[in-house]
């Protein structure tokens, strides 16, 4: 696979041919790596939790007034998130490095296998959790926010505006804040500076990766509203071995939609930097 090819001009539908042909001829071929399938199994597990939640709070009128129960419940929602961001971010560091090793060394499949199975340096790692937590506190805080208002059954007037809250946020994570993220673990780039530095290398090329991002953002939240209405809902009412080949669909679809993520990240930031003519230094490989 060539990998030393001019990716400057490539808009929404050339970084997704460039992500496929990573994925399709690199990432399944060559490696194995827990960590998609484990995050995979960590979400459907979130979202069984949250919906078991959301009927107990319904069948029970006095939920509410139950102060230890609200406490007790927004507790284990809560460490559930902090399992799955910290998953998250993992798997965000070891194929951001892995990816950008592949670009940087044309190929080298051996260090890029190399950083997916040892030990993730510190310091791109620190710099990613601190970058991260500034750029997705807003809608982590929107986010729990919801939560605790539904588990407390509160009106509609306040939940919808924390709804298009959490949507807006949304949106905004998926270009500028994912792509710092990346730039942080290849950068020494970290909080306020990385957002800096995501900002220009965006520059002429904002939509093009937002358009695929938030594509593949919103492809993960369908999946997990489609594992609800067919698994937890039981929506169409077919029975129980339809439920268990929903969820194996389900499982499969979110670890693919997954991978696809964890790759075009570092793949829009190498355009970026092909778009500005910079290239990746090798010193944050190592």
């Amino acid at each position: 696979m060539e990998w030393q090819r001019d990716l400057a001009g490539l808009g929404p539908a050339g970084i997704c041919r460039e992500t496929s042909r990573v994925v399709l001829r690199v990432i399944l071929p060559n490696f194995a790596n827990v960590g998609p399938l484990l995050l995979s199994a960590l979400l459907l597990a979130g979202a069984a939790t949250f919906c078991a939640l959301s009927s107990r709070v319904a069948s029970d009128p006095d939920y509410g007034t139950s102060l230890p129960r609200v406490v007790a419940d927004s507790a284990a929602l809560g460490l559930l998130k902090i399992a799955i961001l910290g998953l998250f971010l993992l798997c965000t560091a070891a194929y951001v490095l892995a990816v950008a090793s592949l670009y940087r060394t044309g190929g080298d499949l051996l260090a890029a296998d190399r950083i997916l199975k040892e030990d993730l340096p510190v310091a791109p790692l620190a710099r990613l959790l601190s970058t991260f937590l500034l750029v997705a506190a807003p809608f982590l805080a929107v986010s729990t926010a919801l939560s605790v208002t539904t588990l407390l059954r509160l009106e509609d007037k306040i939940v919808l505006p924390l709804r298009l809250l959490r949507w807006a946020s949304v949106a905004y994570v998926a270009a500028v804040c994912q792509l710092a993220c990346v730039a942080s673990v290849l950068e020494d780039a970290a909080l306020f500076g990385a957002v800096r530095r995501s900002r220009e290398l965006l520059a002429g090329k904002f939509w093009a990766a937002a358009c695929v991002l938030v594509t593949l953002d919103g492809s993960i939240i369908a999946v997990l509203k489609a594992f609800q209405a067919l698994v937890l809902d039981d929506a169409l009412g077919l029975g129980l071995a339809f439920q268990v080949a929903a969820v194996a669909a389900a499982f499969v679809a979110l670890c693919g939609v997954l991978v696809v993520t964890l790759v075009a990240q570092p793949v829009i930031y190498m355009v970026c930097k092909s778009h500005h003519l910079e290239v990746v230094d090798k010193a944050h490989l190592d």
